[in-house]
């Protein structure tokens, strides 16, 4: 099973939210001082959970990470 995981790269006004957005996908990275997060999706449901995050209250904004990741056969 062949998938492709996209980052995206999620700017907060306040740390609290940070932690939610691990329902969301995979959290990799949590910037505290500069409150930011990075997070890897499946690529089919990249709209879907930006979509998602646009709705919470506290996000700045949304950029979409140059990395990709494949999957390891």
């Amino acid at each position: 099973m062949d998938q492709r995981r996209i980052q995206i790269i999620v700017y907060t006004r306040k740390s609290g939210i940070q932690q939610k957005l691990s329902q969301f996908g995979h959290v990799v990275y949590i910037s505290k001082k500069m409150n930011y997060v990075c997070l890897y999706v499946n690529e089919k449901q990249k709209d879907q959970v930006i979509a998602k995050i646009k709705n919470l209250q506290g996000i700045q904004r949304i950029e979409v990470g140059p990395e990709v990741l494949e999957a390891v056969k």
